[in-house]
């Protein structure tokens, strides 16, 4: 158990720092990208929706939204038919940092798989199962009980 343990936590801190270092480039939040890639996958989604979504409250979406509209990575559009109703998109800047993260991800994930070689099947069989054994044991992929919405943050 010791050594299956150990050598999660190694893959999981090795995997992360590319990612990590995108985000802090960025200076990007982990709940702030929740909320870029869901309005990515959502566009004219609402802070309401967001809300429900993240199982958060409305006014700390909405804090959320604010940090990401002054740093031009969402704006908020209108509805003319509803004047309250306020749906959220990505700007331009927005869909290149959504981008970056993932396309950095591919290719983390093609160099390792590269570097895997021949055990590349068997390495992936073995993520599955853990994979499944994590759903088994109640959990998720975004920790929540429901199917990851932002599985691109994790490329």
């Amino acid at each position: 158990m010791q050594e299956f343990s150990s050598a999660y936590w190694a893959a999981i801190h090795v995997m992360d720092q590319l990612r990590l270092q995108v985000w802090e480039q960025r200076g990007l939040t982990l709940p702030q990208l929740r909320v870029l890639f869901l309005v990515r996958a959502n566009p004219d989604i609402t802070t309401n929706a967001l809300a429900a979504r993240l199982r958060i409250t409305v006014s700390t979406v909405s804090g959320l939204v604010d940090k990401l509209v002054r740093a031009d990575l969402i704006e908020r559009r209108s509805d003319p038919g509803d004047r309250r109703v306020i749906p959220l998109r990505l700007t331009e800047e927005g869909q290149a940092v959504a981008g970056e993260i993932g396309e950095k991800g591919a290719q983390l994930m093609e160099t390792i798989a590269q570097a895997l070689g021949d055990d590349v099947d068997s390495v992936t069989s073995c993520l599955e199962q853990v994979v499944e054994a994590a759903r088994e044991a109640g959990l998720s992929e975004n920790g929540q009980g429901e199917a990851a919405e932002t599985s691109e943050v994790a490329s």
